[in-house]
């Protein structure tokens, strides 16, 4: 009798930690949909489809963060976790950024009005999701230390992807500085562009995390 009621109490106090792995997959695979939203969208120049992409955004980055919520308020009542808490609140806040900066770019749109998404914002949106995938394959192993290598070639790539999301942003900066002279125009293509590549950015943040996660426990 005894026994069961020490394993009874062991079972309260010690929840899977296998819960936050599915979590951080939930988050990652939104934060795919979101940026396969932000690609469409910023392909298209069309009011109606813009409006269409930005609900699905929003949709999306709700459910994200509710996940987020999930996660960080599990850490005040788990005892045992899959790694450093701090690593764990990292991760999550890292991958929710990605998904915010993708939400911002359609409000930011929208509030400057009417105007084109340029050819490089399309390229910056097809980048995010290489990068948003990228990161869904490596949360994807993070629960098994024998990908270690593999998710640490990941993490090396997504820096390159950032890196080539620097070089578009800065091609169409200069485009943009040489072509367009009107002052709204170039505050609001500037703005969106840093945006996109915020957006990248924030892959790369959750890359380091997952960097240095893996580094801890190898």
């Amino acid at each position: 009798m005894a026994n069961r009621a020490f394993s009874r109490l062991i079972a309260m106090v010690t929840p899977s930690s296998g819960n936050y792995f599915v979590l951080f997959n939930e988050l990652a695979t939104c934060s795919v949909r979101g940026a396969k939203e932000l690609a469409r969208m910023s392909a298209v120049n069309d009011p109606v489809a813009f409006e269409q992409h930005f609900q699905n955004i929003r949709r999306i980055e709700s459910e994200a963060d509710e996940i987020t919520k999930t996660i960080l308020l599990s850490l005040h009542k788990t005892f045992i976790t899959p790694f450093d808490r701090s690593e764990i609140k990292d991760l999550a806040m890292a991958l929710d950024d990605m998904i915010d900066y993708m939400e911002d770019i359609p409000q930011r749109a929208e509030l400057y009005g009417p105007g084109e998404f340029t050819p490089e914002m399309s390229t910056l949106g097809q980048i995010a999701v290489r990068a948003t995938e990228k990161i869904q394959e490596a949360v994807a192993m993070l629960e098994d230390m024998k990908n270690a290598e593999r998710i640490l070639k990941i993490c090396q790539e997504i820096g390159e992807i950032e890196g080539e999301a620097d070089r578009i942003m800065r091609a169409g900066m200069t485009r943009l500085f040489a072509e367009v002279s009107d002052a709204r125009a170039l505050i609001r293509a500037k703005e969106l562009y840093e945006l996109f590549e915020g957006a990248v950015d924030r892959c790369e943040d959750a890359a380091d995390v997952i960097h240095g996660v893996v580094l801890e426990r190898i």
